[in-house]
């Protein structure tokens, strides 16, 4: 498995990875017509290919795990939105997924280490993410490489009232956490 920038024909793939990866985590929360909604919208593979491509000549980076075909997705890069915590994070971790039947391998691990280091690369300080709060799997893996509750939001996503965790971390103490990629 590698970990590499994403291509733009990685888009089709990405696409997959998310489809799978949302209904595993949140058929249950949000339900599956809903689930399938937000895929179809937020992982659009034209706008995926076009994401990729500004990401690539920007500050921020966008990753794939491929092992022969994409099985993991990270991106992130400088912060937006933010109106929690005081020490004003100035990037922000914008997604991480792995297809379900790889969950348990590290490749999450994988992408988030690849992701500190590319963060401190840029001199960026401090990082934050949003997981909603009934994705246990999720909010588990990031207290367990450093990520600490620095607020919370409740909306309505789908016609459904779910709390959304705000977290963040020193992209140091990030960097500490996870093991350096091969």
């Amino acid at each position: 498995m590698d970990v590499r920038d994403a291509k733009p024909e990685d888009a089709a793939g990405i696409a997959a990875v998310a489809r799978a990866s949302w209904h595993a985590a949140y058929d249950d929360l949000l339900g599956a017509d809903t689930v399938e909604a937000t895929v179809d919208s937020w992982y659009d593979t034209d706008s995926l290919r076009e994401e990729i491509h500004e990401t690539a000549e920007g500050s921020g980076c966008f990753l794939v795990a491929d092992a022969g075909g994409v099985i993991g997705f990270a991106n992130a890069g400088p912060a937006r939105d933010w109106e929690g915590d005081p020490a004003g994070p100035d990037a922000f971790f914008s997604r991480l997924y792995v297809a379900p039947d790889s969950w348990g391998e590290g490749i999450g691990t994988k992408l988030t280490a690849t992701v500190a280091r590319r963060l401190a690369d840029a001199g960026l300080e401090r990082v934050w993410l949003e997981v909603f709060e009934a994705n246990e799997r999720g909010r588990s893996f990031y207290e367990s490489v450093g990520f600490e509750r620095t607020g919370s939001v409740t909306e309505t996503f789908g016609g459904r009232d779910v709390t959304t965790v705000h977290l963040s971390v020193p992209v140091t103490a990030l960097v500490e956490a996870t093991p350096a990629v091969e």
